[in-house]
């Protein structure tokens, strides 16, 4: 397994524009790495160099700097880049370009993507498209590429909801459980490359603000109350998890739970916190708690039901 480190690297953000892929990229800096942002937008990507507190340039003005010749890390920390991750051949291009700057990520962390949740029917067919490309399609197009240019530790964000799909997140939950089919695959494809998923609970952002804009009342139903943790809180406990050498991470005790209730073929191979213990806990939880949770979700859909309906009819 490769070794993690937050010392020396060179780290690729997607989604580095703003929550927590901007917290990555904030810490990366403060311990004198050097880190590449990505989003689709240049002006967010220049908002969020502000906010981290550094000048940052665009590989585009980095270019033909090179490194200095004593390999010390005293060249520009903060580097930015426009970039449509969804489109392959914008991705790869990223990548040449890095290649000829001498900037291979060490780390690429995919925290792109995004929630809009709401009704099935209710989504419109450019929102049911951007959770296809936001949260699947950046993360596949950026895997493909990592692993061509044998990058050796790549990151997946996916989200508790991969674990417990439920009313309300159609247009992201599917997507990010194939991320952890995904993940499953390519540690059987590439035994020589560190491949992390991570997924996280609530945490503030700006993303975590405009879910709660558009959410379901049956959705905040089920979803419990929620008490989000800061993005850098968030971010500590990755890293944290990733330095103990774990590489399927939650990032609280609710996380933990539905995971240990989700093992099966290809879990097994799973390196996670307490494994052998989540696995008994998950069992007995499967065969006692969980029927009778999802009872009560049954119920409580089934009146959120009733109470739709005699709204429409009133």
């Amino acid at each position: 397994m490769t070794r993690y480190s937050t010392e020396k690297q060179v780290v690729l953000i997607s989604g580095g524009s703003q929550g927590l892929g901007e917290s990555f990229a904030k810490r990366f800096v403060q311990e004198n790495n050097k880190v590449i942002i990505v989003s689709r937008s240049d002006e967010k990507l220049r908002q969020a160099c502000q906010r981290i507190g550094v000048d940052g340039i665009t590989l585009g003005e980095y270019q033909g700097k090179g490194v200095s010749e004593d390999k010390s890390w005293k060249c520009p920390q903060l580097l930015y880049h426009a970039c449509d991750i969804s489109d392959y051949e914008s991705v790869d291009s990223m990548f040449k370009l890095l290649v000829k700057n001498e900037l291979v990520p060490t780390q690429v962390y995919m925290c792109a993507g995004g929630s809009i949740p709401k009704l099935f029917v209710e989504l419109s067919a450019s929102e049911l498209q951007n959770g296809i490309t936001t949260n699947y399609a950046t993360a596949v197009n950026l895997a493909h590429v990592s692993l061509r240019f044998k990058v050796p530790h790549i990151l997946f964000f996916s989200s508790e909801v991969a674990f417990f799909p439920f009313i309300g997140y159609a247009q992201y939950a599917p997507l990010k459980q194939s991320i952890r089919s995904l993940v499953a695959i390519l540690r059987q494809e590439h035994a020589d490359t560190r491949i992390t998923c991570v997924y996280p609970g609530n945490f503030q952002s700006e993303g975590f603000d405009l879910e709660n804009m558009t959410k379901p009342s049956i959705t905040r139903d089920i979803e419990g109350p929620s008490h989000p943790v800061t993005a850098a809180q968030c971010r500590d406990k990755i890293i944290s998890s990733l330095k103990y050498g774990l590489d399927d991470i939650t990032t609280d005790s609710i996380g933990w739970l539905l995971m240990a209730c989700d093992q099966g073929f290809n879990k097994h191979t799973s390196n996670q916190f307490m494994f052998l213990f989540s696995w008994i806990l998950g069992a007995i939880l499967n065969i006692t708690i969980v029927p009778i949770y999802m009872l009560i979700c049954k119920f409580q859909i089934y009146q959120w039901r009733n109470k739709r309906a005699k709204s429409d009819k009133t």
